[in-house]
């Protein structure tokens, strides 16, 4: 590589210091966001099996024989079938000038790209999954507590035990400006360090700068669908009731064969699944000016 100054060709080279993208914050954190509690190794496809409430009993007078009852359940599968890939040439003319520490860095922004896609997954996942509200008004700072409050009640009568909102960024800042000094921000936790996270209301509550975009996944059949964000003022859960599996496949720097440098490569297959979608209220806005 050259630059040509005038008649004149200077050399150039590349500077060590990378300027960071602007990358989207972190939404899901293992134990906050979500729960990767039903990992069990490497299979495709887990099997999580799920017992049913209703199952009350009576009292009976002391001394009353027992009453078996059948053994039953419920199968629910989290597959594995959702795979980013991220392959980034580095021709040998830029790899000739780069120091050792840009390409290296040039895999960190390569897992960055996957840790984005992963997130919008994540996100499609959760709204496709989870239950909508009835209510699609609008929330603003003036009634930001009320509909959270009327969410958070209608999951506790389900018996959910809602721990986290994920907002827009419209509804975090109606949220900042109604919560005032309750409002407290998470600064110290390294576990949410990356994210715009506070706790109000009991909830923590994460700001999602993704929510609003058309994001892709892949079902449990295999087959790709498009999730429309785009109204989606936020999410109301319960994290154990949300869960993601990841498996690294491969993360390399390898020479090129087909043409003259390098290229780093990344891949990591996960599976989404909202477990109990009594667990997860979607409120959305009828109105499109956000």
């Amino acid at each position: 590589m050259a630059l040509v100054v005038g008649s004149a060709t200077v050399a150039t080279g590349m500077s060590p210091v990378v300027e960071g993208g602007l990358y989207a914050d972190e939404i899901f954190q293992d134990g906050v966001t979500f729960t990767s509690e039903h990992d069990v190794g490497n299979a495709g496809q887990i099997q999580v099996e799920v017992y049913s409430p209703d199952n009350s009993i009576e009292p009976k007078t002391p001394g009353a024989d027992f009453v078996n009852s059948e053994y039953a359940n419920t199968v629910i599968d989290i597959n594995t079938n959702n795979s980013f890939q991220k392959s980034q040439k580095v021709p040998a003319y830029v790899q000739a000038t780069m120091p050792t520490s840009v390409l290296l860095n040039k895999t960190w922004a390569v897992t960055e790209d996957i840790r984005i896609a992963r997130q919008k997954t994540g996100l499609a996942v959760l709204v496709s999954e989870g239950t909508v509200s009835s209510d699609n008004d609008a929330i603003t700072a003036a009634n930001v507590k009320e509909k959270v409050l009327a969410l958070r009640k209608d999951l506790r009568k389900k018996h959910a035990r809602p721990d986290v909102v994920i907002a827009s960024v419209d509804t975090y800042s109606a949220m900042l400006e109604a919560a005032g000094k309750d409002y407290t921000p998470v600064t110290n936790d390294s576990v949410v360090a990356t994210g715009r996270v506070g706790y109000w209301m009991g909830m923590i509550w994460v700001e999602a700068t993704l929510l609003g975009g058309s994001f892709k996944r892949n079902n449990a059949s295999g087959v790709a669908t498009t999730v429309d964000t785009s109204k989606v003022e936020l999410i109301m859960y319960d994290h154990m009731a949300f869960s993601i599996i990841d498996k690294l496949v491969m993360l390399r720097t390898i020479d090129n064969p087909n043409a003259a440098g390098a290229l780093v490569q990344e891949e990591v297959d996960s599976g989404f699944k909202v477990t109990n979608a009594a667990c997860v209220a979607v409120k959305k806005t009828s109105s499109d000016a956000r």
